[in-house]
Order: C-alpha cells, then structure tokens, then sequence
C-alpha cells in the first residue's frame, strides 16, 4: 500500500515538472546586425539559414547596411523578399552624386559638358558653405522608400518583429537608437557615413552613421528584452598600415580603429557570434551579393550545434511565423491628389504642375518614384523629396516632402582647362560657374561663366520660362572673351594674336523635350584681332554685325563620358548685315558588341557676304584635323567626316582612374576661304585614351595629317 503511495507521488511530481516545463516560456532571442556596407548583404544569408533551422528572431537592432536588411526584415520580409529586394538596388547609381543624364533637360546637358567638379560652393548671407555630403541623398532616399513602402505603423516597437536604428548623435558625441518615425530616414540615418552622406536631422538631432560608437547593437537587443542575443559580424578587418602608408590610408585606418574598438567589446556581451569570412570582399562590392548572401548561409550552418537548442518544433515555428504577420502598407488604389510642402525657393505651382501628371493613375510606386527622380533632376534647388501616402476629402493621394540645399540660394562650381600640343604652347585656364536659381516663381534662373588664363572670358545668361512646364523661354546674353592664339603659316607659327569677342542679344526659346532646344533672337556682335608678336594683318567676318541668330540643339548621349549610343547636334544660322552662315556639328554613337561603340561625325562651317581677307573659324589640333597646330587653320568655309571606333580597354583598371576608353579615328576634309576645292582635301588618323578623373577628363593620345605632322595632346577638361 506504502510502494502504491509513493508510486503515485512519484508520478503526480514527474507528471507536475513536466508540464511546468512545458509551460515554462521560451527564451526571447535577440538579433544584432553590424554595418560594413556591401558586406551588409551577408545578413540575408544568415536570415535565410536561422529560418530554415527553425530559430526565431523576437528583436532586431541593425547598424548601418544591418539596420536596412534588419528593418525590412522587422516589417514581415522572407529571406527570399529581401534578397530580391537587396539586389533590386542599382547600388552604384544610388550612390553616384550625379543625376541620371536621361532625365536632365537639354540645357543642363550642355552645361555638364564642361566636367566641372562636383563640389558645389554654396553662397549665402551667412557666408560660403558647401553640401554635408559628396553623395546627395536623393537616389539613396528613393530607393530605400521603394524598398519600404508606405506603413501607417511608425511606432518600431509594433512591427512583427519589434526593431531599432542606431545611429550617431554628432552633437552629443553618443549612440542615438531610432525607436519610430520613418523606418527609411532611420535607416538613411543609421548608415549616413561621414564625408560620403549628410547628416539626418531627426528630433533636433544631427545623426549619423551609428557604426562610428556602436557597430554592432548587441547591448541595444539586450535592452529590448532578449534572453539570447545572436551577433552578426561583417564589418572589414583592419587593413595594415606602415611608415611607408599615405595620409588618406592613414586617416581611414584611424577611423577604422575605432570601429574595430566598439565591435570587440560588443562581441563579448554577445551570447552565440556568427561571423563570415568574406575572403576578399570589400564594403564597396555591391556586385557580389550572390556570393555574400552564400557566405552568411554557409557561416550559419556551421554553427548548428550551438543553435540547436534554440530551434523550436517544426509546428510551433509555422505557429510563430504565423503570428509574424507582414506589416500592411498603406496603398491608394488611385492617387485622387498631390501636395508638396518644404520648399520655399522652388514654386509649388511648378512642383504641381509637374506632379499633376500622375493624379488619376492607378497607385504604382515606380510611377511615384520616377517623378521624384525627374523633379529633383531638374529641379537644381532641391536635394531630396520624401514621399507618403495621405487622406483628405478627395480621397487618398501623394504628400510630397521637399528639403531644399541648405548652402544656396548662389551656387558657384570650379574647373579646369588644360590643353597641350607638346610645341610650348601650353594653355591653362581657371573656370568659375556661378548660379542662382528660382528668381522667380517661374524658375527664372542667372549663370555666369567666368575664365580666367589662357582665355578670359565672361559669359553671362538670364534665363526666363514663360510657363511654369518650361516649354518656352526668354534668354538675355552677354558674351565677352579674349583668347590669345598662335598664327601660323603652314605647320610654323610666326605670330600670336589675340582674338576678342563681343556679343549681347535677346532669344526666344522652345523645348520640343528634354533631348532638344530651338532659339531665335536678336543679336550685336562684334569680333577683332589684336597682334601681340609680329604685326599681323587680318579681320573675321564677324565685324561690328547685328541680326538675327538661330540655334538648334540636339542631344540623346547615354552619358556625357564615353557614350556609346546616341545623338549629339549643333545647328546654329546666322542671317546679319555683314555676313550669312550656317554651321552644322553633329556626330552619332552606335553601339556595337558589349562596350564598343562606332562613331560618325559631320562638322562644316559656310559663309556668305565676306571677303577673302578675313576668317570665320579656326581649325585644328586633336578635336578636328589631328597633326595640325590648334587654331592654325583659318577659313571662311570648311568640311570635316570623322569616322572612328571606341571601346573601354577593360582589362585595365586603375585605381581612382577606373578603366581608360580607346578612341580611334579617321578624319577628311579641308578649311578654304571663299573658293571650296574638293580635290585637295587633308586626310589622317587621331587615337587616344581617356581617363574619367572625378567628373573631369584627363585625355592624352596622337594625331597625323598628311601635309602636317605627327602631334602629341595632351587634354584636362574641356571648359566652356
């Protein structure tokens, strides 16, 4: 009777643990993502093998690239969703501070000719100030938006899996966790890298990067509640540095160091570390995704015993899943309006007018996105344009967010110009762009161009839409510029001279699109040759001469740098009482194979109602008839075919420089004055390489004519 008692005391106790332990709650698991840009993608493969070992994520907390996967994945996103979306980004573009040349108008195409440097000096009352930034937050926020969508829920806490930004706070000097708000500003903020990223100002705060004092969040995850906490780990290792290192790898490595410092400390509050190797993979290779999102697979799995004990049954995993619900967006089945606030210099007649467009459409966030990249595209006063899904009687439709440049409303850009033809003739010139945008609620704007060296000169334009589409337009010109120049008799120079020119005139304009431009106006010109060595004596044509002056332009480059397709067409008539011309440069790129490209080009000059003692153009040198001296020949009248053949050489890439781009070509034709002879035309060849250097060219190559000689040139830049 005793044995059956405690039998059946022994039973209700075994029977009483167990379903305690049953019942006893699992252990909350935490996840700690570190940044180290294009390595970031790594967490997509460590996502994907937590998931299939049936391990749940109850909090996240992502720094940087860790923040971007680590919040989408926070809103409901599957490995599979974010690997889509991660290599959905054209990650080269988002992070290239220029504009899509698609999307630019034609005028500004013309003036991105001229490869001024990027830097832009803002001038204001306060003084000279330029951007926080050499990465414009534009493409960044766009593409992130996309990747987020629209939530009502800004609250992180609330998202299916409860979630944290962290970041920097420049002004306290301590790490900032973003707990709401805009889940894409967050993770803009938290990956804000100085000198390559401005600044985000969140809750009066000026945030960055938060990988500069907390890499990887592992006490962030603590804080919101986890038992357990998983550490990823891809930031870079320490690069080595001696006394032989320069001062830029100096400078990273001093920063570096201190990431590296905040990252070892939070590996050792960390619970389990998954760390991938990524052999050979540096933070700016985002074109090996593929390769990343298998490393962190890999690295996951061979932890499996230590993750073991934190799987759950195959069950209760669909069950958590389940309750994981995706977090809603809030999309409008129609956009029934639009609204923009934040701008102050740029019109809102001229924002609505462009967003008006899209009113009616059915809700497309590619349709949303591609107006915002068009807006700020042309749009010069704007940096970045948010975007959210609103309400209002009409129903629901697009808000517009506009953040102006801090360091306007004057703008001023730097360049160079120099030219070498290996002859002593050196010539440099300093160029200065200066720029004032939105005169007026039309986007009147004012560009002065100013050269200082070789050539000095001072270009001036009021430009004027008389519609807020800027379909058509006014423009009032001054143009003043004194060039000096070599006179030469054959291949020898004899003399030098400087040409002055003078013009002012009033136009009317009209954009058929964003490829073309038609002008027509008014024109006073005046030109002249002043002798500085030996006493030369001859005129141009352009002498003391009013009348009207028409100008067609048409350009479809892919890019200003090496295009491979498109047109690029300049057609200018002169009708005044001294002299009649037409001038015509054009040339066309055609695709061929991968990279290559051919190229045909026609340039002629003709005039009428001059004498044979004066000149019109100037040509020769490297951009037209190779193996002549630049400017050495002078005409009334000329002809110029150009074919060629341009190809990257990709099997050299320099650092900084990139890959070079081959350009051969073959040339024919002649300069004459008043009688055109066909039968003695100047045939040759010219072959280069350029480099693209930080938006400028850097070209050095060779030429020959018959009747002239072989050349050497040296180019930087090309100048207005």
């Amino acid at each position: 009777m005793k044995i059956n008692l405690i039998k059946s005391l022994i039973g209700c106790s075994l029977l009483v643990i167990s379903v305690a332990a049953a019942c006893k709650p699992r252990p909350k698991i935490g996840l700690a993502l570190s940044g180290g840009g294009a390595r970031g993608m790594t967490h997509v493969g460590v996502l994907k093998a937590l998931e299939e070992k049936r391990i749940p994520i109850d909090y996240i907390a992502g720094t940087s690239m860790g923040s971007i996967v680590g919040g989408l994945y926070a809103t409901g996103m599957s490995p599979e969703d974010l690997e889509w979306a991660i290599k959905s980004v054209d990650w080269n573009n988002a992070l290239n501070p220029a504009n899509k040349r698609k999307l630019k108008n034609y005028r500004q195409k013309q003036e991105e000719k001229d490869y001024f440097a990027d830097i832009e000096i803002g001038i204001s009352r306060e003084g000279a100030k330029s951007g926080t930034g050499l990465v414009g937050d534009h493409k960044v926020m766009l593409e992130l938006q996309r990747l987020v969508g629209s939530f009502n829920e800004q609250d992180f806490s609330q998202f299916p899996i409860p979630f944290r930004a962290v970041t920097t706070d420049l002004n306290a000097g301590e790490p900032y966790v973003i707990d709401h708000g805009d889940l894409a500003m967050a993770m803009r903020a938290s990956m804000a890298v100085p000198l390559v990223f401005g600044p985000v100002k969140h809750q009066d705060r000026m945030l960055v990067d938060g990988g500069i004092l907390n890499n990887l969040p592992v006490d962030v995850v603590k804080s919101m509640g986890a038992d357990i906490v998983i550490a990823v780990n891809i930031s870079s290792p320490l690069a080595s540095v001696d006394e032989n290192s320069s001062v830029v790898a100096v400078t990273y490595q001093s920063v570096d160091v201190a990431l590296v410092q905040n990252t070892k400390q939070s590996l050792k509050m960390a619970d389990i570390v998954i760390q991938p190797a990524l052999k050979g993979i540096d933070a700016s290779m985002f074109n090996e995704a593929a390769a990343m999102i298998n490393d962190g697979y890999l690295s996951t799995y061979q932890l499996s015993e230590e993750l073991m004990s934190l799987s759950l049954p195959e069950n209760d995993y669909i069950t958590h899943l389940e309750s994981r619900n995706f977090l809603p967006r809030d999309i409008p089945s129609r956009i029934r309006f639009v609204s923009f606030s934040g701008n102050q210099r740029t019109a809102t007649e001229r924002l609505t007018s462009r967003a008006n467009q899209i009113i009616g459409e059915e809700f497309n966030i590619a349709l949303v996105q591609d107006l915002v990249d068009q807006i700020v595209s042309t749009e010069e006063d704007i940096q970045v344009i948010t975007y959210s899904v609103e309400s209002n009687a009409e129903g629901k439709g697009i808000a517009f967010k506009v953040k102006e440049k801090q360091w306007g409303p004057d703008y001023l850009k730097f360049g160079l110009k120099v030219a070498d033809d290996f002859d002593s003739n050196t010539r440099i010139s300093l160029l200065v762009r200066h720029h004032r945008y939105n005169i007026n609620t039309k986007g009147g704007h004012w560009v002065n161009d100013l050269s200082v060296g070789s050539v000095l000169s001072w270009q001036s334009e009021l430009y004027q839409p008389l519609d807020f589409e800027n379909k058509f337009f006014a423009t009032a010109n001054i143009d003043t510029v004194k060039d000096t120049r070599r006179f030469y008799q054959g291949i020898d120079a004899i003399g030098e001279y400087d040409h002055k020119k003078f013009g002012f005139g009033l136009n009317l304009g009209y954009n058929p699109n964003i490829y073309s431009e038609f002008r027509a106006g008014l024109w006073y010109r005046d030109e002249s040759v002043v002798p500085v060595i030996n006493n030369l004596d001859f005129e141009t044509a352009i002498n003391r001469t009013a009348g009207l002056l028409l100008n067609y332009g048409f350009d479809t480059l892919e890019k200003t740098i090496a295009p491979r397709f498109g047109y690029d067409i300049n057609a200018e008539v002169g009708i005044f009482d001294r002299v009649q011309y037409v001038s015509f440069d054009g040339y066309r790129r055609f695709p061929f194979f991968d990279q290559s490209a051919a190229h045909l080009r026609l340039k002629f000059d003709f005039t009428d109602l001059v004498s044979n003692n004066e000149y019109f153009k100037a040509y020769g040198g490297v951009d037209d008839f190779a193996g002549y001296p630049t400017h050495s020949l002078l005409g009334l009248n000329a002809f110029l075919l150009e074919l060629g053949w341009f190809t990257p050489l990709t099997p050299i890439d320099l650092p900084i420089i990139g890959i070079p781009d081959l350009t051969v070509k073959t040339h024919w034709g002649n300069v004459w004055q008043r009688n055109i002879n066909i039968e003695n035309m100047i045939y040759g060849f010219s072959a280069g390489i350029s480099f693209d250097i930080q938006d400028t060219v850097m070209f050095l190559g060779t030429g020959y004519s018959h009747d002239g000689e072989a050349r050497f040139y040296l180019r930087l830049g090309t100048g207005f």
